[in-house]
C-alpha cells in the first residue's frame, strides 16, 4: 500500500511542472447502481459497478516539439449496500467484504515516445489481452471477459503501444496481482496487434496473448498464497455498420491444468433520430472446464444507454442465466445514474440537451 500512496504523490506533486507546460483536467464521478435479483433481491454491487464518488485528474506535459507525457488517477470512495456497515467492512480492500473502501482505477504516467510509435506507460494499467485496453468499462454495467480470464481489469507494471498505418500493438509486462500489490513469484505478459482503423474502415481484428502466474485476490486482498498459472490466445473484432456497432472476443486457454473457453458478442444500437439513446445487448458463454461439459456459464443482457445531457448518463438493463455452472439459475434489473463532469453543481441537472 505504501507503493501505491508514493505512486499517487508522485504524479500528483513531484511529477516535474518545471521542465514543461502542464495542462490539467479534473473531473468528478458519481455512480449510483442499484439491482433487483429474482434469486437474491436488490444488490448494490456487479463487477466494479457501486454506489460511488471519485475524481479523475489528467495532466498533460509539452515542450518545444509537442505532447511528451500524460498522467491520470482514477479513485473513488465506493459503497457496496449488499455489506452491513461496521468496523470490520471498512477498507479491508476485499470488495466482497468491504461496505466502504478507497478503490484505485488508473494511475499511471505514460510518455509519447517516437512520434506514438512507441508510448510507455508506467503504473496502475490494463494488461493488453482482447477488448478491455480498447475501451473504457469503468464506468459501465456491462464489462468484457478479463475478470474471467484475468481476475482482474488492472493491474501494476509498464507497457508500451504504438499504432502505425493499417495496425497497431500494445505490450505489457505485469505484476499479476491487480490493484493490490503482491510479490510471490507471480507475474504477467500480455500482447494484442490489432489491424484496421475503427475510425477510417469501420472495423479493427485483433490478436492476444496473455501468460503468468497470477495471484488469487479480491480487489486488494490476497486471498491465499497459491499461483494460478494462466494461458491464453484470443480473438476479438469491432466492426461498424451504419447505426450498429458489433463488438466480439473468443478465447482459449489454461487456468493450471484446466482447459478455459470464452466467447463474448456486445451489439450496440444507436438510433439515428436520436443518437443519445443506444440499445445495448451482450451475450457471454465461459467454460470452466472443456472436459466437463455441465461446467459453464451462459448469460445474456440487454437494456437502455441514454446520455441525459453533458454530464449525466442513464442506464436500465435487464440480465438472465441461460446456465450456471452452480447450478442456479437468476434474472435481474439493473439501473445507473452515471455522474461526470469538472464540477458538481449538475448533479440535479435533469434538462436533456
Amino acid at each position: 500500500m505504501k507503493i501505491i500512496i508514493s505512486f499517487l504523490l508522485y504524479l500528483i506533486f513531484i511529477t516535474p511542472t518545471a521542465w514543461a507546460e502542464q495542462q490539467v483536467l479534473s473531473y468528478w464521478e458519481v455512480n449510483l447502481f442499484q439491482g433487483l435479483s429474482e434469486r437474491e433481491g436488490m444488490f448494490g454491487r456487479v463487477n466494479e459497478t457501486a454506489k460511488s464518488i471519485g475524481i479523475e485528474d489528467f495532466r498533460k506535459f509539452s515542450g518545444e516539439y509537442g505532447d511528451w507525457l500524460t498522467t491520470n488517477i482514477q479513485l473513488r470512495l465506493a459503497y457496496n449496500s449488499d455489506n452491513e456497515l461496521t468496523k470490520d467492512t471498512i477498507g479491508t480492500g476485499d470488495p466482497e467484504v468491504d461496505a466502504i473502501d478507497m478503490e484505485l482505477h488508473n494511475a499511471y504516467a505514460r510518455f509519447k515516445l517516437l512520434y506514438g510509435k512507441a508510448d510507455t506507460w508506467v503504473g496502475h494499467y490494463e494488461p493488453a489481452f482482447g477488448q478491455e485496453p480498447l475501451l473504457d468499462t469503468y464506468p459501465t454495467i456491462l464489462q468484457t471477459m478479463d475478470m474471467r480470464n484475468i481476475g482482474f481489469k488492472m493491474d501494476w507494471g509498464v507497457g508500451t503501444r504504438g499504432a502505425f498505418t493499417g495496425w497497431d500493438y500494445r505490450i505489457t509486462a505485469t505484476l499479476g496481482s491487480g490493484m493490490g500489490i503482491h510479490l510471490n513469484g507471480n507475474h504477467l505478459f500480455a500482447g494484442r496487434i490489432g489491424f484496421g482503423e475503427t475510425a477510417l474502415t469501420d472495423y479493427n481484428f485483433g490478436i492476444s496473448t496473455l501468460y503468468g502466474y497470477v495471484v488469487n485476490v479480491s480487489g486488494r486482498k490476497l486471498l491465499s498464497d497459491n499461483l494460478t498459472l494462466k494461458k491464453r490466445v484470443g480473438i476479438d473484432a469491432t466492426y461498424l455498420y451504419r447505426s450498429f456497432d458489433f463488438k466480439l472476443e473468443l478465447d482459449y486457454g489454461r487456468d493450471n491444468d484446466k482447459e478455459v473457453t470464452g466467447t463474448w458478442v456486445q451489439i450496440t444500437y444507436i438510433l439515428p433520430e436520436y443518437q443519445k439513446l443506444n440499445i445495448e445487448v451482450q451475450q457471454e458463454n465461459w467454460f470452466y472446464s472443456l472436459s466437463e461439459g455441465g461446467q459453464y456459464d451462459s448469460t445474456i443482457t440487454a437494456g437502455f444507454s441514454y446520455k441525459l445531457n453533458g454530464a449525466i448518463r442513464l442506464r436500465l438493463y435487464g440480465g438472465r442465466d441461460f446456465h450456471s455452472a452452480s447450478g442456479s439459475l437468476d434474472n435481474r434489473i439493473m439501473a445507473q445514474y452515471y455522474y461526470y463532469f469538472p464540477t458538481l453543481k449538475r448533479l440535479i441537472d435533469f434538462k436533456p440537451e
